[in-house]
């Protein structure tokens, strides 16, 4: 079941990125595509899924694709649900609900233990800096909560905090979860 739950994100993302190039046609553009979280996030996810499909991943990468798509799916959410952020349905659906949903009970059901998940947050910290200094040199930013010229970078700030406290929680909840559940299978193995 575990090895199904890894193919099919990775055929859930792949559907939803082809279907999403195709729809947009002309209005596609690498670059800026590429500048979206959830789409970082999502091939990210579907790459570990589908070598985890093969053989064993690092425990440690594992966990950054679950805190990734964990992330994805909670500030969809919270802060992007019913925004137009140029996404055609089926791919937004796919991608911010549906894979987000498999990856995290992927993990449940297969879960690891895991050190340092602190290091998982470079990432986010690393795509932050990246969008902000990007943003302005280009006039694009891939999502309003991120956009200074709409409320002022104090909004901007106050965004990325709240978005920043709820990516450190989830770090810590993925890897107590994972820390957990291994646990918990691993004596019920050595009871039977």
């Amino acid at each position: 079941m575990i090895r199904l739950l890894r193919m099919a994100v990775f055929l859930l993302v792949l559907s939803a990125e082809v279907y999403l190039v195709v729809v947009l046609g002309e209005k596609f553009r690498l670059v800026n595509h590429f500048s979206y979280f959830t789409v970082l996030s999502n091939v990210f996810a579907a790459c570990v899924m589908l070598l985890g499909f093969f053989g064993p991943v690092s425990a440690q990468i594992r966990g950054a694709a679950v805190l990734y798509m964990t992330t994805t799916g909670i500030v969809y959410a919270l802060l992007l649900r019913g925004v137009d952020v140029q996404t055609p349905a089926y791919a937004n659906w796919v991608l911010h609900v549906v894979v987000p949903i498999v990856v995290l009970v992927e993990w449940l059901l297969a879960p690891e233990r895991t050190t340092r998940a602190w290091i998982w947050l470079s990432f986010p910290l690393a795509y932050l800096a990246y969008t902000l200094i990007r943003g302005p040199i280009v006039g694009w930013y891939p999502y309003p909560f991120m956009d200074p010229r709409l409320n002022g970078y104090g909004e901007v700030l106050l965004n990325c905090v709240f978005v920043a406290v709820v990516i450190a929680a989830l770090a810590y909840g993925v890897s107590w979860a994972g820390n957990k559940l291994a646990q918990r299978s691993t004596a019920a193995l050595s009871h039977d």
